[in-house]
Order: C-alpha cells, then structure tokens, then sequence
C-alpha cells in the first residue's frame, strides 16, 4: 500500500511533466509561423498592421489546436493500455497508472477538442487514440473516454455532451470492457453509456439516459431514463 502510494505520487509529478509536454511541443509549429508571418507582412497602417496582427494571432491559434489534437493522440496511441476485451485489474496497479496517464492527457485535450466537434478532425483524433470509428459517424460530444475500447459504426450519432466510459471502478478493482455501437444507432444529448453496452443497430438512446454496464440494447428499440429502460419496443412507430 505504502510502497504504491509512493509510486502514485512520483506518477503525480511525471504527469505534471508530461502536460508541459503536450501543451508545449505543439506550440513549436504555432511560434514559427507567427515569427514567418510577422516578418513577412505588415503594415505601416495602424488599422491595418492591428487587423493583421489579429488574423496573425487566430490562425497561430488554430495551428496550436491542430498540433496538440494530434500530439496528444499519437502520445496516446504509444502509451495506451492494449485491452479489446474485458480485463479486470488491481486498482493499485502498474496498469492503472498508464491508464490515468493516458486519461490525463486526454483531459488536457478537451478544452480545444471540444471546439472542433463534430468535425473530421475530431474524428481523426478518436481513431488516433484507438477508436474505431467508421465512415459516416457524427460525433458531437468531446466526452468519449477509453477510445480504444469503442466501435462506433456507421452513421452513428453522438449527441452533445453525451459520456462514453470504457472503464469503471469496483470493489479496488479497475474494469475494462469494450463498448459497440452499432450502424444508425443514436445516443442522445447528456447520456451515459457504461462499460460493456451494446447498442443495437437503430437504436435510440434517449437525452441524458444513463445506460448501465453491460446492457444490450436491441437493434431499432428506444431506451431511456435512469437507468435505462426501454419506452418503445422495435415494431412501434
């Protein structure tokens, strides 16, 4: 116990460590067009040289958005725990600490990710991490943690705000399962959606429902509520 605590605490540092890394690196491309541009333009104009230096400072700040999107999912595609399947693991465990690593750094992702959902970047970012994310799916919501456990099919819709855990705590022990979703599902505004769902083609997943573990959810029926229940059976229009 003792000798873990010590291990999570050193963890703590490296993390702190490693957010300097990913808010840091990716400035590097933002900083040398901001250096190119200034050089290169300007205007003896007050007005003008402001407006430049304006667009200047926004397109810098989209080049840092695009490069920490991508450092930060190529950080997590190298440091992600490999599981496909259900595992369970020892809470205080080398496993999880990886697994805190990664979800740390995917939280210090979300305040630009949230911005460019739902986009083809947002996408690339998830698939980077280890989603499989299919053709067609739209994703609004910045809140998918465990990519690497998630199926996402085609046309798929994620709602807004909607949470995707892979994982979850019991009894000191950290449990992974993978989660699919399947062709035309919809998951609405807010919901929550637990280890090991399976979400039937078709599906309805109502706003802000919270779907335990494990559940499956037949192709083309309507869940909602808390927990989740079903409220429209597949043949009722």
């Amino acid at each position: 116990m003792k000798a873990f605590q010590l291990v999570q605490t050193i963890g703590s540092v490296v993390v702190i460590g490693i957010m300097a890394l990913v808010w840091g690196l990716p400035a590097a491309p933002a900083v040398l067009f901001h250096r190119w541009a200034s050089e290169e333009f300007g205007s003896p104009t007050a007005w003008l040289d402001a407006v430049w230096t304006g667009l200047t400072l926004s397109s810098t700040a989209i080049i840092y958005m695009l490069s920490l999107i991508f450092f930060s999912g190529l950080l997590q595609f190298l440091l992600h725990v490999r599981i496909k399947e259900h595992t369970v693991v020892r809470l205080q465990s080398m496993t999880t600490i990886r697994w805190a690593i990664c979800g740390q750094i995917g939280r210090t992702t979300r305040p630009v990710l949230q911005h460019l959902v739902p986009s083809f970047v947002a996408n690339a970012y998830f698939r980077i991490c280890g989603a499989n994310i299919q053709v067609g799916a739209q994703i609004n919501s910045h809140y998918l943690n465990d990519p690497n456990l998630l199926t996402i099919e085609q046309d798929v819709v994620i709602g807004g705000g909607a949470v995707i855990n892979g994982h979850l705590v019991e009894r000191g022990e950290l449990i992974f399962c993978p989660i699919l979703i399947e062709k035309g599902a919809l998951v609405g505004t807010g919901a929550m959606i637990q280890p090991g769902v399976h979400i039937g083609a078709g599906a309805v997943i109502a706003s802000h429902a919270v779907v335990p573990k494990y559940k499956v959810i037949p192709a083309g029926e309507v869940w909602g509520g808390i927990p989740a229940r079903k409220i429209k059976d597949s043949s009722e229009r």
